[in-house]
């Protein structure tokens, strides 16, 4: 799912957009419900989706991989 990374990855290390998702009340709303939709969530791994895309040397020459962001439905 294309939303789940959008925050994580594309915004930051592909500066893809202007804003956030998160920034986009029913873009968020509709995230939130696919993500309740049992045995969707349990597939979401942040940590590996950040780790995956700023492991790029291409893009992220550093290696550096962020802490954040802090997002409300991955709380």
């Amino acid at each position: 799912m294309t939303l789940v990374r959008f925050d994580p990855a594309y915004y930051g290390l592909f500066r893809t957009n202007l804003r956030r998702l998160a920034d986009y009340p029913r873009l968020s709303a509709y995230l939130e419900r696919a993500l309740a939709v049992p045995g969707v969530r349990e597939t979401v791994n942040l940590n590996h989706i950040k780790r995956g895309y700023y492991s790029i040397k291409a893009l992220n020459p550093s290696g550096i991989v962020p802490t954040g962001p802090e997002l409300a439905w991955a709380a």
